[in-house]
């Protein structure tokens, strides 16, 4: 076949259609084509769907330190942003404690003191404090003393004690000191709260509030550590060993 000019204006004539009827026809179903490497703008939301399985979209970028992605906004996108870490809200992961005050500095108690803390069910770490001194003791008597956090719908011979400690009073006037921390469940029908109360009845007075503190952790977190077999060596050198 023998090439001519007009062969070869009809050809690319042809090729130039092909490719601009192609343009225009993407063009009418999607809109102008994005340029890489280039700033694009749209009136409107362009969406990329995938009729298959896989992602819908690949970013890629050089090195660990270049991020893939990056926005304009700080608002919250859905489905995208870190809601949820292992399942958990951000409430749930909280370390921040929540305290109580019970009574005030020279209230008098009968005997036996309760007060209710509002807590909601769940695994905490449960910590108080409290300074009292029992009333009418004589000198060299003695009276026990007993403070701490218990669910006060079990008071009686099963209280259910979350933490708690007791001391001896012996009449000087000065006031006794008890405290205690455990890591404790509080149950969906808990009562929690604060318990006081002396071994012979008698009135004691607060020298300052009672405060317990509820710090909420979680259970998960907490693991029992197993024995391992170890080679036996003299306690002397093995002291020296863990003091390097």
């Amino acid at each position: 076949m023998r090439i001519t000019r007009s062969n070869v204006v009809a050809t690319v004539s042809a090729a130039a259609l092909l490719v601009v009827g192609f343009d225009y026809t993407t063009y009418a179903v999607t809109g102008d084509s994005l340029l890489l490497g280039r700033t694009n703008h749209a009136d409107g939301v362009t969406t990329l769907a995938r009729h298959g399985s896989g992602a819908a979209l690949s970013l890629q970028s050089s090195g660990h330190k270049a991020p893939s992605l990056r926005v304009s906004s700080s608002a919250r996108v859905p489905r995208l942003n870190a809601d949820l870490l292992d399942g958990r809200h951000a409430a749930q992961l909280s370390t921040r404690a929540v305290s109580y005050k019970a009574g005030a500095r020279g209230d008098v108690v009968n005997g036996f003191g309760t007060w209710r803390v509002d807590v909601a069910p769940g695994a905490y770490q449960v910590s108080f404090k409290a300074f009292l001194v029992p009333n009418s003791v004589t000198p060299g008597s003695t009276v026990g003393v007993i403070c701490g956090v218990a669910d006060l719908k079990t008071l009686g011979p099963n209280t259910r004690v979350y933490t708690a400690d007791s001391a001896t009073y012996s009449g000087n006037g000065f006031p006794t000191l008890m405290s205690g921390a455990d890591t404790v469940r509080i149950r969906k029908d808990a009562d929690p709260g604060i318990v006081c109360t002396t071994s012979t009845g008698v009135d004691f007075t607060l020298f300052k509030p009672i405060t317990a503190s509820f710090t909420r952790v979680d259970r998960r977190a907490v693991k029992t550590a197993t024995p391992a077999p170890v080679q036996k060596v003299r306690p002397g050198r093995l002291f020296a060993q863990l003091h390097r």
